[in-house]
This record gives structure tokens, sequence and C-alpha cells, in this order.
């Protein structure tokens, strides 16, 4: 898979011959739950595929990690191989790109790092 990581919460078409995947998710402290989403878009813009799923509760972080490994999953399933990946936690992709995932004790993070490689 070949994947272009963006942070921020653009709304932009990704670039021609890729899909974009725009994943965001929401912890609601005073309920103790939280919700992932994501949306796959082509070139055009136009929806592809998507996903929102109620997953009880966590930190941000984690929150966020698994709404982007459930979207790189959803687009490895319906076979896209050329993705930009956009997430709103500047944090997440930070540690991804400068290689924290390898070593990282986050599960969900190196299975991440294992899908990007």
């Amino acid at each position: 898979m070949k994947v272009k990581l963006l942070a921020g919460s653009h709304c932009s078409p990704p670039e021609e011959g890729y899909v974009k995947l725009n994943t965001d998710s929401v912890v609601f402290t005073s309920r103790v739950c939280a919700s992932i989403g994501g949306v796959i878009r082509d070139a055009n813009g136009l929806w592809q595929c998507g996903f929102l799923i109620s997953i009880g509760e966590g930190t941000i972080f984690q929150v966020e990690e698994r709404a982007m490994l459930k979207g790189l999953h959803l687009a490895w399933n319906k076979g896209f191989r050329k993705l930009e990946l956009e997430c709103d936690n500047a944090l997440l992709i930070e540690i991804i790109i400068a290689g924290g995932a390898v070593n990282s004790r986050l599960t969900k993070l190196r299975l991440i790092h294992h899908m990007l490689i």
C-alpha cells in the first residue's frame, strides 16, 4: 500500500490516481464513550465508502489511532492501494512519520506502521 500521511482536517480531494481517507474521532468524557469515523473519497471528491463506530472508552490518542487503523483496513479490503491518509491528530502523524511506531508499546500503532511499510 502506498500511503501519504497528512496532518489536518482539509476536505480537499486527493492527488490524481489516489483515494483519500479522512479519519476523525470524538471522546465524550462525561459519558465515558467514544466514536470513530472515516470516509474514503476519490480524486473527484466522490464518496467511495466510510464507517462510523461507537467503541466505548479510551484516550483521544487511542481513539484516533483506532480510527486510522480501521480506515486503513477498510481501504485495503476495498482494494485501494494508493491512499492519502488525513488525520487531525498531528502528534499521531508525527510519531508514524518519524518511525516512533516501530518500537511503540501501543499495539495499534505498530499495526498501522506495518500496514504502511
